[in-house]
């Protein structure tokens, strides 16, 4: 097992890889050895969190490297001790040493933590999510009295241990002082938390702020419940936008590459030696695909790759003249990119994105191509087509058709309009519908022009079944709130 220092764990940079060993110096006993085993998270040249062994014990260890070690050591190191003394359960810090160039802290890990974040993800119901966030309202609550922030505040840094909650992260923690935090720091603070989650989870808030304000032995009004969830906008918006920005950029989550005839960008994750190849050359892997659509506007072509398989899109110049107006512009394939992280962020089922490329030349833009997960599925109008399921069976297919009529709720929400609500782009997965051909998609921030842009999805929408009135009638039943608030007539 290869023993290592700081200087070849900053050299690594993402390629760090375990089981590697670190002797550190710990205060009073000299140098010890650490076995670090799973690595929790990485922040390149920076920051490992991981599991490791120490004398036969499972303990969590954060290693912060380089010249802003001893202060990031520092800041965790304060930030637990403030949460401790708000009467909130963290993770015992048991010891912390040094390497050349590094500090190491070490943890009490808990075996048994499960996150919060776990138990949201299993919950099936309003009630069980509000008992959820009311046990977290009460830990924050506790927090802010004793003038202690999280900054990173979302229900991951929550580990339900033995029957306790307890809150980790003490780097992300700002203590203000034994001073209880002020009302506007405080709902800032919780309006961040909440702004983690999909806005279709808006409708907790008022129960979930209720018990939070009881906790601050505050009094619930109208003017402070609206007050807060107009902070809770602000910060989803910003969040929004700065997860939408990095999609764009070299980041933990993306891969980014940029030069005088080329942008590209890749799910950092997803990226592989056999994606790669398609990124260098996507044209060689959509002639060798198997061609799925052939058309003027974009030619689409499903490519296997080993055990997983992508859908490669080139966005085609359909002419001179059309390739002349669109050199300056943002290209279709960045529009679906963008769009398709916009989607994601706001839990509306889309197509998975993976890549982008754009050819260039300087400033001037050429071919566009966008790869994605490929889905296994029909698109609605297949599905309708079915040979084994007649009008009256899809009518009675309730699931699927709350389901699709969801997400175009889930839009009118949100202010956003899809340019093009025909049945062929929704994919009928088992997982349930998923919207694709996002590059006509559009966030609109006047609510007179994204009316004027959503009715037109909702005509459109309807017009997919004048061949199926049963079906058009259905649609039309669980659209009418729709309807009335846009003022358009479903049946016409």
């Amino acid at each position: 097992m290869n023993t290592q220092d700081a200087v070849s764990l900053i050299s690594a940079k993402r390629e760090v890889r375990v089981p590697f060993k670190l002797l550190v110096e710990k205060s009073g006993h000299g140098l010890v050895e650490l076995t670090f085993q799973t690595i929790l998270r990485l922040l390149p040249s920076k920051r490992i969190v991981a599991l490791a062994q120490y004398e036969g014990e499972e303990v969590l260890v954060k290693t912060f490297l380089g010249r802003t070690a001893n202060k990031n050591a520092f800041r965790e190191r304060v930030g637990v001790l403030a949460i401790a003394q708000s009467g909130v359960n963290t993770p015992e810090l048991l010891w912390e040493g040094e390497i050349e160039d590094g500090r190491v802290l070490v943890f009490r890990y808990l075996p048994d933590a499960i996150s919060l974040a776990e138990q949201w993800a299993t919950a099936t119901d309003s009630d069980s999510r509000i008992k959820i966030l009311s046990v977290v309202m009460k830990v924050i609550a506790s927090l802010h009295k004793h003038g202690v922030i999280q900054n990173d505040i979302h229900l991951a840094n929550f580990l339900l241990s033995d029957g306790r909650i307890n809150t980790i992260d003490g780097g992300a923690v700002d203590h203000r002082g034994e001073q209880t935090l002020a009302e506007v720091p405080s709902q800032k603070n919780l309006a961040l938390f909440f702004a983690q989650f999909y806005p279709r989870f808006d409708v907790l808030i008022d129960q979930v702020f209720q018990k939070y304000v009881g906790y601050r032995g505050w009094e619930m009004t109208e003017a402070r419940l609206e007050k807060f969830k107009n902070e809770v906008l602000r910060c989803r918006e910003f969040r929004k936008r700065d997860y939408i920005d990095k999609s764009f950029r070299d980041c933990t989550r993306f891969k980014c590459r940029r030069s005088f005839d080329r942008f590209e960008v890749c799910v950092r994750d997803a990226c592989s030696v056999e994606l790669e190849g398609v990124m260098e050359d996507p044209d060689k892997f959509i002639e060798a695909g198997i061609l799925l659509k052939d058309g003027n506007s974009a030619t689409v072509a499903l490519v296997h790759l080993g055990t997983r398989s992508f859908v490669v899109k080139r966005y085609n110049v359909k002419s001179f003249w059309h390739g002349l107006s669109r050199i300056f512009r943002k290209t279709r394939a960045w529009h679906s990119w963008g769009n398709a992280h916009r989607m994601n962020f706001l839990g509306i089922p889309a197509l998975n994105p993976v890549a982008m490329i754009e050819t260039r030349w300087g400033p001037i833009k050429k071919t566009a191509y966008l790869v994605t997960e490929y889905i296994n599925a029909p698109d609605m109008l297949e599905w309708l087509l079915a040979s084994t399921k007649t009008e009256d069976e899809i009518e009675k297919s309730t699931a699927e058709l709350e389901a699709i009529t969801s997400i175009i709720k889930e839009l009118s929400e949100v202010q956003v309009s899809h340019g093009d609500l025909k049945a062929t782009n929704f994919l009928m997965s088992e997982e349930g519908p998923v919207l694709i051909d996002l590059d006509g998609m559009k966030e609109y921030k006047s609510r007179h022009r994204f009316e004027q842009a959503f009715r037109s999805d909702l005509i459109r929408f309807m017009d997919n079944w004048r061949d199926y009135p049963s079906l058009r009638s259905s649609f039309a039943l669980l659209l009418k709130e729709l309807s009335v608030q846009y003022n358009v007539s479903l049946l016409e």
